[in-house]
């Protein structure tokens, strides 16, 4: 609303300017944007994307006012999340944003400094001196990591109250 000579004034805005005017909002504290896709297949695809700058504008030149591609107009963008560094969020929620090279933390861990990351590029000296280089079949070459005031612990274990607690955050 708006207010013209007095009176209340309904503005509407295209879905895009919407989008835009919330990106607009929280832009010095967001650290991912997920878009949720409506494909051809009636599929709604997932993307999360911690280059949100290039990523609006991908958006800006590709998609109509409505969030249509402009290329194929059954694909649109039914719904948009900013992940901004003060939000807390559950643990799926956690893990998209270490695949997209963030750190996340409990907000109720007591430690300081101690957060979760992705690592990747991992191996480890055998007793006879020989390095092995880590492959997994379903995960690569990667694990997570903790990162504390001891150090850091590979292959970090999460425990039930840290998979469905509420209160992760991304930290710097």
């Amino acid at each position: 609303m708006i207010v013209v000579n007095g009176r209340k004034v309904e503005v509407i805005m295209t879905r895009k300017e919407e989008l835009f005017a919330y990106y607009k909002s929280v832009k010095d504290r967001a650290v991912c944007v997920t878009l949720f896709i409506k494909m051809p297949t009636g599929e709604t695809e997932v993307i999360s994307n911690s280059n949100i700058e290039a990523k609006m504008a991908y958006i800006d030149k590709t998609y109509d006012d409505e969030l249509v591609h402009s290329g194929c107009k059954q694909i649109c963008i039914e719904n948009y999340a900013f992940a901004c560094m003060d939000d807390a969020m559950d643990f799926g929620s956690a893990i998209m944003n270490m695949k997209e090279a963030l750190k996340v933390a409990r907000k109720g861990w007591n430690g300081k400094h101690q957060y979760i990351q992705l690592a990747s590029g991992i191996s480890y000296k055998t007793p006879d001196g020989k390095i092995v280089n880590c492959d997994h079949e379903a995960i690569g070459n990667r694990a997570i990591a903790f990162v504390g005031t001891s150090g850091v612990q590979m292959g970090w274990l999460a425990s039930q109250a840290d998979m469905l607690a509420e209160d992760w955050m991304v930290v710097e």
